[in-house]
């Protein structure tokens, strides 16, 4: 076999290159405000939450507790709602930006696979998205942990295992926001509408459906990722409540979930979405 047919060998291979998952990184990463607007979701929010606690703190110590009492769940929370409408936007820029930038037709030309090239999307944005949600809950955990009082209850004093459960479980749920927008936006070959969609869909319908049973529809709420996902919730981060539409604390509403269907219900999300994008890009016309 001579080296030009192992070199269109790898071209027409289905498994993405690394030069190729390094090239859509960096064509994510040149994308300034939406790197700018997914590390202010992740990482700007926990700053802006503990510094606007620790100002009023400052202010008023009789009246206000210290900045990180009480504050992990809340904080862990905010970062999951705001990250995931950065996940679905970084999510369906990739999954578009071909077709916007009109380079989809001179990409499928060079001989390259369809399918590794829509794969490749899915290591390049998590890259971003994962790291910069790692570091928004690292500072989210210092944070609690060194501007507590002296709380037993205080982050300081969790047992590494449930920080880990916790950071894991934010960064599962960021990662469905983005494998459901990539497919989402690879469908509609467009970026605008999904995002708005499965913003609504997150913030407005998720928590209605996940607060209120449905007489004869609990099997249909369940298959919800976002009500598995509130199931799914470390102690640490649920402490058997679920956050409301309104940012307030209320009972969960619906019977528990086993493991296993909890498992089917994501897993079926991020494969099912994952599968109908790459069906789209395999078919779509150049």
């Amino acid at each position: 076999m001579t080296a030009h047919s192992l070199a269109a060998a790898r071209r027409g291979s289905w498994l993405p290159s690394a030069p190729m998952i390094g090239a859509k990184f960096l064509e994510l990463r040149r994308r300034r405000v939406l790197t700018a607007v997914t590390a202010a979701f992740t990482v700007g929010t926990p700053v802006i939450f503990y510094g606007i606690r620790e100002i009023y703190h400052l202010s008023d110590p009789a009246r206000y507790a210290p900045a990180g009492n009480g504050a992990f769940a809340n904080t862990v929370t905010l970062i999951a709602e705001f990250g995931f409408i950065a996940a679905v936007m970084l999510g369906a820029t990739a999954g578009t930006s071909d077709l916007t930038d009109g380079m989809f037709r001179h990409l499928v030309i060079t001989g390259r696979s369809r399918l590794a090239l829509y794969l490749a999307r899915i290591p390049a944005g998590l890259s971003i998205l994962l790291s910069l949600a790692a570091v928004g809950f690292t500072v989210t955990a210092l944070a609690t942990a060194f501007l507590s009082g002296p709380e037993p209850a205080s982050v300081a004093a969790a047992l590494p295992g449930d920080l880990a459960r916790s950071g894991l479980w934010l960064e599962l749920d960021l990662a469905i926001g983005f494998t459901v927008g990539l497919g989402l936006g690879s469908l509609m070959g467009q970026r605008t509408v999904p995002v708005v969609l499965l913003t609504v869909w997150q913030i407005i319908i998720t928590p209605q459906l996940a607060d209120h049973v449905l007489p004869h529809l609990i099997n249909a709420q369940r298959i919800v990722p976002g009500v598995a996902m509130d199931q799914l919730k470390p102690a640490m981060l649920a402490g058997g409540v679920t956050v409301g539409p309104t940012g307030g604390i209320q009972p969960a509403a619906l019977p528990p979930m086993p493991a296993w269907a909890m498992a089917t219900v994501i897993a079926g999300w991020i494969l099912g979405w994952l599968t109908i994008g790459a069906w789209k890009m395999a078919t779509r016309d150049a």
